[in-house]
């Protein structure tokens, strides 16, 4: 399907998809989503909610322009909601502005609508159903064969508006025509596609994509020359994309025998109302179901810079209320049915153990260590655990184990680090004090954090980084009163307001070097006396050898510098 797809760039682990996500139907490979498309109901929630506007969407565009371009016959279906969605004054030049991108003609999917409800309506009539679910949602339709198959037999059996439209279209202008659809739903690029429908529909735009290329032929529809819609039909079957809109629709067409009529919109609503209807709650019932809430006219794809929900709503309904015609005649004959199965998806549910061994691996180690927070995604720990069994989730998109490891590494590092580590604030107050720290300055790191840095030590190079906002490196400092000498590195944090001081205690090192220079004196003054008496024998022998003392001399010293500077070249 691929119809949802994704900016892997964009994409920055906030976990949002998966938070809206009625289904779940998001998975996690290497940090980025990705879409399940067998799973995923096109409800559009993570189309809209992403914050990093990593979703993108499939568009037919591009076919309907080549449609266009091949000089074929192209018929553009529009969704009723198109109403609210754009902006003018006038329908007729609203008409025209779509003719003008090449369009044959342009049709309201409202006639589609009236042969839907004269169905739904027979179906009241035959009496044969224990409940009639309506099908006009694509999105829906999907949620319940997809995730509850036990109430595709209350289902009715029909076609949606768009279907049945594309269908009287090419009745009408003949099976070589072209019908494009264009809505706010993007699961009706998913139904087109559905090969239960034959190819009725041959290519779908959403609203979003017609805005963009009226912009780009600079086509302003209140400038557009007036065109009349190819079909007329009753305005209250205009009112399809409101809440209650297909209902009143059938309550127009009277006797509608005594069922109860319940309409449902928004997608946490539809599931309440699959598991009512699996509770077997509801009997003889006609249920309006939409998963978009308040219906169509807040579609996912639906203009966004339109009016809000409710007074598109109004719009919607004062329009389906001026000059009201009666219920259209139905005079063509045009197959309505829709076989609906169950195409759920058998998961692999991990057993007790595994799902122990899996929340194991993320810190929780009994239920009580559960903190269901939502914050991965998923309502509790083991339904995320379940996730990462099947491959959907990763064991770090817990945010709370996450938090925990970094700091017990944190403060595992800062720990066992050899070197001593003190954080202070830009106010010299201590927020920070290692164990090495400890040891050197003879403070407990409790007793430090109620402590200046003043209180402690010398504070003027902590103050100097603050003041001049640079960093000092490799500074000797012998702290008498503690008898240690450090080499530190006092690191100014800018953007925490925070200085850190990493201390190298180079006491011992310094105290090497001490005796080192201590020996070396001595070995000198050694090699001094050890010269000036090979000075007087030298003497002596030379004036028996017949050579100078001067050549003594030289070839002494060569021998007591090779002797106190051996290994230092």
């Amino acid at each position: 399907m691929g119809i949802i797809g994704l900016k892997a760039a964009n994409c920055k682990n906030c976990y949002k998809c998966v938070k809206v996500c009625p289904v779940k139907s998001i998975k996690f490979e290497n940090a980025q989503a990705q879409i399940i498309d067998r799973d995923c109901i096109l409800c559009g929630t993570c189309l809209e909610q992403c914050p990093q506007n990593a979703k993108t969407l499939t568009s037919d565009v591009a076919i309907v322009k080549e449609f266009i371009q091949k000089g074929e016959k192209v018929i553009l279906s529009v969704a009723p909601s198109y109403y609210a969605s754009f902006d003018f004054d006038d329908v007729k030049k609203f008409a025209g502005a779509l003719k003008a991108l090449g369009f044959y003609g342009v049709a309201e999917t409202s006639m589609g609508a009236a042969y839907v409800t004269a169905e739904y309506h027979r179906l009241m009539q035959e009496n044969k159903m224990k409940n009639i679910i309506t099908t006009c949602c694509p999105s829906v339709n999907r949620l319940i064969e997809l995730y509850y198959p036990s109430l595709v037999g209350q289902m009715a059996p029909v076609v949606s508006p768009m279907i049945a439209h594309a269908r009287l279209l090419k009745q009408s202008f003949g099976h070589g025509v072209r019908v494009v659809f264009a809505g706010p739903c993007i699961a009706k690029i998913d139904e087109a596609a559905d090969l239960r429908h034959n190819n009725d529909v041959d290519a779908v735009l959403t609203f979003d994509d017609l805005e963009k290329w009226l912009k780009e032929e600079n086509i302003v529809i209140d400038d557009a020359q007036p065109a009349s819609f190819l079909n007329s039909s009753s305005k209250i079957l205009r009112m399809y994309p409101v809440a209650q809109g297909i209902l009143a629709s059938l309550e127009s067409m009277g006797d509608t025998n005594d069922w109860k009529m319940i309409s449902v919109s928004g997608s946490a609503e539809c599931i309440d109302f699959c598991r009512a209807m699996e509770r077997d709650e509801l009997n003889h019932c006609i249920i309006e179901i939409n998963m978009c809430r308040g219906s169509c006219i807040n579609g996912p794809v639906a203009i966004k810079d339109s009016v809000s929900r409710f007074s598109n709503a109004v719009k919607i309904k004062q329009y389906a209320d001026e000059d009201c015609e009666e219920y259209p005649r139905l005079p063509e004959q045009i197959p309505m049915g829709m076989p609906f199965v169950d195409r759920s998806a058998k998961e692999d549910i991990p057993d007790e153990a595994t799902i122990r061994s899996i929340l194991l691996k993320i810190g929780k180690e009994s239920p009580a260590d559960e903190l269901n927070c939502g914050s991965c995604g998923y309502p509790t720990c083991r339904d995320k655990a379940v996730a990462v069994y099947q491959g959907k989730a990763e064991l770090t998109m817990c945010m709370p184990y996450m938090k925990e490891r970094a700091e017990s590494l944190s403060n595992y590092v800062l720990t066992e680090t050899p070197n001593i580590t003190i954080i202070v604030d830009k106010d010299l107050n201590i927020i920070e004090f290692n164990a090495a720290a400890e040891n050197a300055f003879k403070v407990t790191r409790r007793e430090a954090l109620q402590k200046s840095i003043f209180e402690i030590i010398d504070s003027s190079d902590f103050q100097f980084a603050f003041d001049s906002k640079q960093s000092i490196t490799d500074k000797k400092v012998h702290y008498k009163e503690y008898g240690i000498t450090t080499m530190q590195t006092i690191v100014y944090i800018a953007k925490e307001e925070i200085a850190m001081g990493i201390f190298k205690d180079i006491t011992q090192d310094e105290a090497d070097l001490e005796n080192k220079y201590t020996l070396r004196n001595e070995t000198i003054e050694m090699a001094q006396k050890v010269i000036n008496k090979q000075m007087v024998a030298a003497q002596q022998i030379a004036s028996l050898l017949g050579e100078t003392t001067a050549e003594t001399k030289v070839t002494l010293t060569k021998l007591k510098n090779m002797i106190v500077f051996d290994g230092d070249e």
